[in-house]
């Protein structure tokens, strides 16, 4: 039993040391006066001009059945940086239909990192 429980301890600081080393983890959100997560809009921007909309091709405007998404979720300390971006389609980023990939990745990414969160940060 003991052996099981350093073993546990072990693996949870070596998971802990390599999201910390992790840049696509940069610690607790900025946040605006109102309490919400800051965002960059030049960052956004900038992703799609070198990663144009998988639907229509455009470097710039609206991509139908398309989103952008944090691969790390800034309220788990991801970085709003164009390395920790992807694009998703509609259906895995909605939470509306069976799947909804922002509860699941905070039960992911969120484990070690849990910088203050707000009720504005989880729907």
């Amino acid at each position: 039993m003991t052996r099981a429980i350093t073993l546990l301890v072990f693996l949870l600081l070596v998971a802990s040391l390599a999201l910390a080393q992790d840049p696509r983890y940069s610690g607790p959100p900025e946040r605006d006066a109102d309490g919400s997560i800051k965002r960059s809009r030049a960052v956004l921007r900038e992703f799609q001009r070198i990663h144009p909309c998988p639907s229509t091709g455009l470097q710039s405007g609206a991509c139908p059945q398309w989103h952008l998404d944090h691969v790390v979720p800034l309220i788990c300390g991801g970085a709003d940086a164009i390395f920790n971006l992807q694009w998703l389609p509609v259906e895995l980023k909605s939470c509306r239909g069976a799947l909804c990939k922002d509860r699941w990745e905070r039960r992911v990414y969120c484990r070690f990192i849990t910088p203050t969160t707000t009720l504005k940060d989880h729907p």
